[in-house]
């Protein structure tokens, strides 16, 4: 059997400290638009660049930010 090189994925992730010591919590880990629109949300949301380097594009963010954007092209050309 042939060892792979790969290093195992423990060795190589770091879990941040927020998770490890259990302070993430669901209601600062979600976004309120309202707050967000408004410039009174956390400092992560208000800047794209550092919320979208925190966050994993799924399918279905991906389908929302989409949906949104065509949404909002309609609203323009109406």
């Amino acid at each position: 059997m042939t060892k792979l090189a790969w290093t195992p994925w423990h060795k190589v992730v770091r879990i941040r400290s927020d998770l490890k010591s259990g302070e993430l919590s669901l209601n600062i880990f979600a976004a309120d638009l309202y707050d967000v629109a408004m410039g009174t949300a956390r400092a992560v949301y208000q800047k794209p660049e550092d919320f979208f380097s925190l966050t994993y594009p799924t399918f279905n963010l991906r389908e929302l930010a989409k949906d949104a954007v065509l949404r909002l092209a309609r609203s323009l050309t109406a």
